[in-house]
């Protein structure tokens, strides 16, 4: 066991059906008075923002709503929810969605109160002054970012997801409430369910993991294999929903902790290229990445087997089962079907190095085994 560890959750965490009625009430106790809800149009038609804006008006508070929100936030995107907060003097965001428009509120955030360029923030703790507080409502079962660390942001004119950096951009409080999961496409649920399950591998295995980090990966692992087929079967199972919602939050404090690796670092350019979702870019690369990691990290891989509830353990029957996952729920598992081609990996492996997962993967990464696993996984 390392002699020094951190572990840092700086969210609170609400968890229950019908937990976002008190939204108001823990927007007011954080000194609110104007209010702006980033989300989308999906979002609101829906039907999932009423009872939120309810609980806001009830509390007395003024509000806005930003439904711009987009897949893969963009630097255009966050420049336009800054402008906005910026006319209306907006003192807290209020992030209902998917880990983009949970994004896109962090990057609102850190813009308000800073006057240099998105872009310039870019690494860990680039920005001087306090962001604006957050509250997240996560409708998806997936990416952890109600209560992480990290904002990533999509560079247009460089096709480029880069990654800010900061506990002070962790979400204030998240709502986790099993009904706001219902209603998301069984693609976006696929999706973020392999999120998940990528974030909780990936920072289990890590060089930076530790006992806390490796209890919350376990047992979002646990909680997965268990829930994310029953999620998709039956769309009415809150206690599936909740159990995912919950794997997801933990994932995150997994993750934001001890960070993640190779198949991470390698999705990030995938989806900027290709805009293809987050989570299906994990899908594909994850079987890959175990395989890749199986020779520096093997002992960590019995108790993973474990987790899946595998009978079998060895390294070998982890892969198998991450892939029977993916196959079960329908994720998608290699590139081409999704567009991508040969002639970009170059620029994705030189993306992918810059980023700081390479360096907390468990096995040395050099450019050619990305290269590799890329071809493989065309």
């Amino acid at each position: 066991m390392a002699d020094r560890m951190i572990f840092q959750i700086p969210s609170r965490v609400i968890c229950g059906e019908g937990c976002v009625d008190q939204i108001g009430q823990e927007a007011r106790q954080l000194g609110a008075s104007k209010v702006l809800v980033v989300t989308d149009k999906n979002i609101a038609a829906a039907g999932l923002l009423d009872e939120i804006l309810d609980s806001l008006r009830k509390s007395g508070l003024n509000l806005d709503v930003f439904d711009r929100g987009e897949p893969d936030p963009s630097v255009d995107l966050v420049n336009e929810g800054t402008a906005i907060v910026r006319e209306q003097k907006a003192d807290l965001l209020i992030a209902v969605g998917g880990g983009s428009n949970i994004d896109a509120a962090k990057g609102i955030s850190i813009a308000a109160t800073n006057s240099r360029p998105i872009v310039d923030y870019e690494g860990p703790e680039k920005f001087e002054n306090q962001p604006l507080p957050i509250l997240a409502v996560p409708t998806t079962a997936g990416t952890g970012s109600e209560i992480t660390f990290f904002a990533v942001i999509t560079d247009t004119q460089r096709n480029y997801k880069f990654l800010i950096w900061s506990p002070r951009i962790a979400p204030r409080a998240a709502f986790l409430d099993p009904r706001m999961v219902g209603t998301a496409p069984r693609r976006v649920k696929v999706a973020a369910g392999m999120d998940a399950l990528t974030h909780a591998i990936e920072s289990f295995i890590s060089k930076a993991a530790n006992v806390y980090t490796e209890t919350c990966a376990l047992k979002a692992i646990e909680l997965i294999a268990a829930n994310f087929r029953k999620m998709l079967e039956d769309p009415d199972d809150r206690d599936a929903a909740m159990s995912m919602l919950i794997a997801a939050n933990i994932a995150g404090f997994s993750f934001a902790n001890a960070k993640l690796g190779i198949v991470h670092a390698m999705a990030l350019p995938l989806s900027a290229i290709y805009h293809i979702p987050h989570g299906e870019a994990n899908s594909v690369l994850l079987p890959f990445g175990l395989d890749f990691n199986k020779t520096a990290a093997a002992h960590k891989y019995q108790r993973m087997g474990e987790a899946l509830g595998l009978s079998r353990c060895e390294p070998a029957d982890v892969v198998r089962a991450v892939r029977q996952l993916a196959t079960d729920v329908g994720a998608p598992q290699a590139m081409a079907p999704l567009g991508v081609e040969a002639s970009s990996f170059d620029k994705m492996v030189s993306d992918a190095m810059k980023s700081g997962h390479v360096a907390v993967n468990p096995r040395t990464i050099h450019p050619e085994d990305m290269m590799a696993i890329y071809q493989a996984a065309l």
